[in-house]
């Protein structure tokens, strides 16, 4: 193996999936520079790591660098070869750490938050009361939203986009930070950065792309709609706090259950709006504080408490 392969095993150990800026690059360019061999061997090895993006494939060749480098063991060792050999190898158990297949189940409690770090560079933050479930593979980053509300951070992977199934309509996404809140009869989406495409699953080809500050609701029919609210609320929970924006009762009795062991449930009836900060240490003084500004009676029904407009 020639000096020049090393040196570019070693650039690609350092610079694969940097951004742009990194304080190494211009070393970096330089060193391709320096000798049309150094861009030959990197080139070379940047193919070689894109002809093996499957696990199986990256899998089969580290099992046959393994056996390989036990027959050349000594060889490598006099060349210097074994340490390029080992970065590479390293690359490859990464890769597969990274873009492997993985099958979670994640759900908290009633008043229960949860931050999870995923492996692919993606970050969930669970508000109570929450339940989804991860399926990832080579190719796609799957994810059913089956009740609740979550932050989705997502690790930009142009080739396995994120999708969010999340029973009103698809969320998909390639990098990108938004939230997912899923209400009892309808499905809201809050953009923070990034682009988020939205498919209704009930009306096939209807679609809205989100951007930054954006905000869209799915009803219950699968209508898609633009909402004019700040994105940034929808945040407010992994801070402490709720915010209501013109708020119904439907959206303020299943966002109070979250956090709140006897559930909270809107009857029939014309909802007044609700626009309001609530800290979550405060969800029963809020609760209780309604029928003094609002025109609504509170009653306790079987466990229940059912707020009631007059």
């Amino acid at each position: 193996m020639s000096t020049a392969r090393e040196q570019a095993a070693l650039w690609f150990a350092r610079l694969y999936n940097g951004a742009d800026d990194h304080p190494e690059r211009p070393q970096f360019e330089a060193w391709l520079a320096e000798n049309p061999l150094h861009l030959t061997e990197y080139r070379e090895l940047a193919e070689l790591w894109g002809d093996f993006a499957s696990v199986r494939h990256i899998e089969a060749l580290a099992q046959a660098m393994e056996l390989d480098r036990r027959r050349q063991r000594r060889r490598l060792i006099q060349s210097g070869g074994l340490a390029v050999l080992l970065v590479l190898g390293g690359l490859f158990t990464w890769h597969v750490h990274r873009y492997g297949p993985v099958e979670l189940d994640l759900h908290t409690r009633i008043g229960e938050r949860q931050v999870q770090h995923l492996r692919d560079g993606s970050e969930l933050s669970l508000d109570a009361d929450t339940h989804l479930h991860l399926r990832f593979d080579s190719t796609v980053r799957q994810v059913e939203l089956l009740r609740g509300e979550a932050i989705f951070s997502v690790a930009r992977q142009p080739e396995r986009p994120f999708v969010i199934d999340s029973g009103l309509a698809q969320v998909r996404v390639l990098g990108t930070r938004f939230v997912v809140n899923r209400l009892p009869d309808r499905l809201r989406i809050s953009v923070d950065h990034g682009t988020v495409q939205v498919d209704s699953l009930s009306r096939p080809g209807e679609r809205l792309m989100l951007e930054a500050g954006h905000v869209a609701e799915v009803s219950a029919d699968g209508r898609l709609q633009r909402l004019s609210r700040a994105a940034g609320d929808a945040f407010s929970f992994q801070d402490g706090s709720l915010v209501f924006d013109q708020a119904d009762l439907t959206e303020v009795a299943a966002t109070l259950s979250r956090y709140r062991q006897a559930p909270v449930r809107a009857a029939n009836g014309k909802s007044p709006r609700i626009s309001a900060v609530v800290q979550l240490s405060d969800i029963d003084g809020f609760l209780h504080s309604l029928p003094k500004v609002l025109p609504v009676r509170l009653r306790e029904e079987s466990g229940t408490t059912v707020i009631q407009p007059l």
